[in-house]
């Protein structure tokens, strides 16, 4: 057996064949923007770069985006899941306000 035909062998056994959940996905994009918002408010590096840079405005976006689908998917979280969200939002939120006011 190939090398390619091996992996994909492997990843398909790894999968689960059921169908992915809304509410999964929209908490993945969360994770995903709020990454975003942390690399432009210029407090982790981009990966691609590897460079600390400031975007405020992207940052802000990314924040925004991260609020909505909070909001979107409120109904369906956990009262945990819930607090962890408030706690992210906060967090994104204040370190906004402090690199919009040193920068």
């Amino acid at each position: 057996m190939e090398q390619q035909e091996f992996e994909q062998t492997t990843s398909e056994q790894q999968v689960p064949k059921e169908p992915v959940d809304v509410v999964t996905v929209v908490l993945w994009m969360v994770q995903e923007l709020q990454a975003q918002a942390w690399i432009k408010m210029g407090l982790w590096k981009d990966p691609v770069t590897d460079q600390l840079v400031t975007d405020l405005a992207q940052a802000k976006i990314a924040i925004d985006g991260v609020a909505a689908l909070v909001e979107v998917v409120r109904p369906h979280l956990s009262d945990e899941q819930r607090r962890e969200m408030e706690r992210l939002l906060t967090d994104l939120r204040l370190n906004f306000v402090q690199r919009s006011s040193t920068g």
